[in-house]
């Protein structure tokens, strides 16, 4: 048994879920070829690629022999192969889908190269598999939507919820502090710093992030494709000059999978396999091994085959999208000529601020298109973000990165007329990437619901980059230690020291509510993005979410570094039912639910009064105090007094 190594760790890691090849209805197209049973050693014949441009050329094939039961109900051909310097270059990525014919008949595509390989050596995915890919689009394409974190929503909440937490909880964080037991009330100052990882490089980010929303879906496995990338700026496949007319995509043509469109490129290339009518079979090898999809297909133009001694591969561009790619299975992608899938736009305005001047300087926007996708979506929309944002620098720089995320929603009355708009904040070296799980959760979440099928419909995102670096952190309170209650507001003085220059004081007024009570209360200033995660230990169950109003809730809950947020916490009395909160319950109704309901938790402490500002720094630290109410003091009548 061979052990196939993923032949490239820079370029592409896709994992899949195996399929049986034939566990979708298929239409299998007529064709002579050659079955497996009678390829023999030494067998000679011919491949159609692409090396440059749009010429489909020939390559020589020898057999090498059969792999009998590499996989379950598959056999893989062994080829070598050469001419247009394969001898030295070995397999290239792109080559995937090649159309291998042996004494001429068609034998299959070619599918499977591996690194450092010294002689060209490839694998072929047989002509059977190949012929028997549906040709039908789904009626009902169960592989577009996912259904693998559903289940999660009420048992402990789903992971996308949870990774909105990510970013906002410190080593020492606010809610060791704020819940620590009654007699351990801290007043001295919590703080933190966090650093973030950073990057290499735009293109191998959209890989990694790939590589784990698919990490849970089985095993790695080698394939002759390749991402092509172009950097923002790049020609959109609407006006891109290399277009081809539909029927350019004939066997051996070089082909691609497009997933971002308009000012930046990125997807997939490879080579089709076989047409007939305007049905089209590529790549020889799955994608992701989705199952029925609704991707673009586009043309692609290759400019070289560069050579590597770890693995070759074919510079190259996409051209114009010219039908759907249907099915993503075990031997390859199944396509049509004709009308494309709709995707998604994306609209990134991006402003670079002088922090000494205030001054935009260079603002600028750009326009993309993504694929509608429930698994790809999310890290397509974060891609694009994060790759407007190299067009004024990097990720390394010394920055703020304050952002205004709006989407627009199909599906709920509510959310199509109420976008949901997501604010926030990121500091210092890695900043943006800080903000995967802020802008990827929400998408993935509510693409993935349970609860309401939702289309994305369109995204916009303000981007403001402040150089140089403005954070601060808190380091002080004061406010009186006891207060009487009718005396007014609460007013409080918060100590902020920025990273460079003068402390200063903010003084802050807290409107108290009528009937608050005699007793304990803790006096908590942070940033929101603190408060965002102290959420999820304040009031159990918070992100337990068990409908689609209670993720929207979530999501639309502030969450920025640079709002100073003073807030009146009293002992916990609430209750959670599910994902709702129900404060101010008469204490004959909680005993009753509380009895009666299993699922039913008490919250660890209840919001009594609360105060934002927004701030010019991303504020690190936080500061808790203790303080008890009073009752108001009754004066003494005239005529009882000495």
């Amino acid at each position: 048994m061979i052990i196939f190594k993923p032949f490239s760790r820079c370029w592409l890691v896709v994992f899949l879920l195996i399929l049986p090849w034939a566990s979708f209805a298929a239409a299998p197209i007529s064709a002579d070829f050659i079955p497996v049973s009678e390829i023999n050693r030494g067998m000679k014949g011919y491949g159609l690629t692409v090396f440059e441009g749009a010429r489909i050329d020939t390559f020589a094939v020898e057999v090498i022999g059969v792999q009998k039961k590499s996989r379950v109900d598959g056999n893989l051909i062994i080829i070598e192969v050469s001419g247009h310097g394969l001898e030295q270059s070995s397999i290239a990525q792109g080559m995937s889908g090649s159309p291998i014919y042996i004494e001429g008949r068609f034998a299959g595509a070619l599918a499977f190269g591996w690194s450092g390989a010294l002689r060209p050596i490839a694998g072929v995915t047989p002509a059977r598999d190949i012929l028997g890919l549906p040709v039908e689009p789904e009626s009902n394409a169960v592989g577009v939507e996912l259904s693998g974190h559903t289940g999660n929503f009420g048992q402990g909440g789903s992971q996308e919820m949870h990774s909105l937490l990510q970013g906002h909880i410190s080593q020492e964080n606010l809610a060791a502090t704020v819940l620590e037991g009654a007699e351990g009330w801290s007043e001295s100052l919590k703080t933190h710093t966090k650093e973030a990882e950073t990057w290499p490089s735009a293109e191998h980010l959209i890989l990694e992030l790939l590589s784990a929303a698919t990490q849970d879906q089985g095993l790695e496995v080698p394939s002759a494709g390749h991402w092509f990338f172009n950097p923002v700026g790049g020609e959109s496949a609407s006006q891109s000059s290399s277009a081809k007319s539909p029927g350019s995509l004939v066997p051996g043509a070089a082909c691609a999978v497009p997933l971002v469109t308009g000012d930046a490129m990125l997807g997939v290339t490879g080579t089709v396999t076989w047409t007939q009518g305007d049905d089209v079979l590529m790549m020889g090898h799955p994608f992701m091994q989705r199952g029925p999809v609704n991707l673009p297909l586009a043309t692609a133009e290759i400019l070289t085959v560069f050579p590597s001694r770890a693995m070759s591969f074919k510079m190259g561009s996409v051209g114009s999208i010219v039908g759907s790619v249907h099915h993503d299975q075990r031997a390859g992608l199944a396509g049509k000529l004709g009308p494309a899938p709709q995707m998604i736009p994306v609209t990134v305005e991006i402003n670079l601020t002088n922090g000494g001047t205030g001054q935009d300087e260079n603002p600028r926007t750009y326009q993309f298109q993504v694929v509608d996708d429930p698994l790809l979506t999310p890290s397509l929309v974060f891609w694009t973000l994060y790759n407007s944002i190299l067009t004024e620098g990097d990720d390394a720089s010394s920055q703020n990165v304050s952002y205004e995320l709006t989407s627009h929603w199909s599906g709920s009355p509510f959310l199509a007329e109420n976008p949901l708009v997501i604010r926030g904040m990121a500091a210092g070296p890695g900043g943006a990437m800080a903000l995967a799980g802020d802008w990827m959760a929400p998408f993935s979440l509510l693409l993935d619901n349970p609860f309401q099928k939702l289309e994305l419909q369109s995204v916009q995102a303000k981007i403001e980059l402040t150089r140089p670096q403005a954070t601060a952190r808190i380091t002080g309170l004061d406010s009186p230690r006891a207060l009487e209650i009718g005396s007014g507001p609460l007013k409080v003085q918060i100590e902020i020291s920025p990273r460079r220059g003068e402390k200063r004081l903010v003084e802050v007024e807290l409107s108290l509510p009528a009937n608050l009570q005699p007793g304990p209360y803790r006096l908590v200033v942070a940033s929101a993005s603190e408060f965002f995660a102290l959420e999820s230990q304040r009031a159990a169950g918070r992100f337990q979410v068990t409908s689609l109003d209670g993720a929207l809730k979530i999501l639309r809950l502030d969450r920025a570094s640079d709002e100073l947020v003073v807030a009146l916490l009293a002992p916990g009395k609430g209750l959670m039912l599910a994902d709702q909160e129900m404060n101010h319950l008469p204490g004959s109704v909680s005993g009753v639910l509380k009895k009666g309901n299993m699922q039913i938790q008490a919250t660890m402490a209840d919001f009594v009064a609360r105060n934002s500002q927004k701030m010019p720094f991303a504020l690190n630290g936080h500061a808790v105090r203790k303080l008890r109410v009073i009752p108001a003091t009754t004066p003494i009548r005239e005529e009882r007094r000495p």
